[in-house]
This record gives structure tokens, C-alpha cells and sequence, in this order.
């Protein structure tokens, strides 16, 4: 009886690795700043209707509607500079309903092009794109 248990166990954690690494291919393969949860697109950066804010004193990316409506912010322990970077960061944004952070939430520079970057957190499911504004 316990076979089959462990059995499903071991499936259920194959497919969630597989979705886990789809929902990265398809963050990183995006353009545009936006963030990502769980597979889905929570903000969408639109220039007609958002804002985008910088601060390197503060290591703070802002990314939000002009009536502050939708927003995420990220405050960084150390601002991304490489692919493969690892970074560690404090995270705020909007839901339909609700304000959520994440406190210490680790990502991973997985694509950056110029001064935008592509940011994945595996354990959180989380794609943020930010841009470094100078």
C-alpha cells in the first residue's frame, strides 16, 4: 500500500518541476516590464497608463499605475548587474483584493539586456522585470 502512495508522491513532484521550469521558459522568453505569480501576469507596465521609478541610494524599483491603483516595488540587498546573479529582495505588490509581500525573497538574474532585467525566484514562482533608470 505504501508503493503506490510514494508512487503518486513522485509524480505529483516530476510535473510541478516541469510546470515550475515552463512557467520560467515563458516569463523569460517576455518582453516588457511586468511581474509574474504562479503563471500568471499580475502587473503589466503600459506606457500611457504607468510609471516606472528608480532609486540606486535606495535599491528600489517601482513599477505602478498612475492612480497608484496596481503597483510592485522591490527593494534589493544588492542591485543586479549580471545573469546568474543571485540576489536577495524585499517585495511588495497588488491583487485584485489585497496588498502581499514577500520578505527575503531570492531571485535570480535569468536574462538582462541593456539596463532591464529579467529576476526569477523558483521557490516562489515569482518573474519580476525590472529597469535600472539612470
Amino acid at each position: 500500500m505504501r508503493r503506490p502512495l510514494f508512487l503518486l508522491l513522485l509524480s505529483a513532484l516530476l510535473l510541478s518541476g516541469c510546470t515550475g521550469q515552463r512557467m520560467l521558459v515563458a516569463f523569460e522568453e517576455g518582453d516588457g516590464i511586468r511581474m509574474m505569480v504562479g503563471g500568471q501576469v499580475v502587473f503589466t507596465y503600459e506606457p500611457n497608463t504607468c510609471q516606472l521609478a528608480f532609486s540606486r541610494a535606495r535599491k528600489e524599483f517601482r513599477a505602478h499605475t498612475d492612480n497608484m491603483s496596481d503597483f510592485y516595488v522591490v527593494n534589493f540587498k544588492d542591485l543586479p548587474v549580471d545573469d546568474g546573479q543571485i540576489l536577495t529582495a524585499d517585495l511588495v505588490w497588488t491583487t485584485e483584493r489585497e496588498v502581499l509581500t514577500r520578505k527575503n525573497l531570492t531571485l535570480t538574474v535569468v536574462r538582462s539586456e541593456g539596463d532591464q532585467f529579467w529576476l526569477w525566484s523558483g521557490a516562489g514562482r515569482i518573474g519580476l522585470v525590472v529597469r535600472v533608470l539612470e
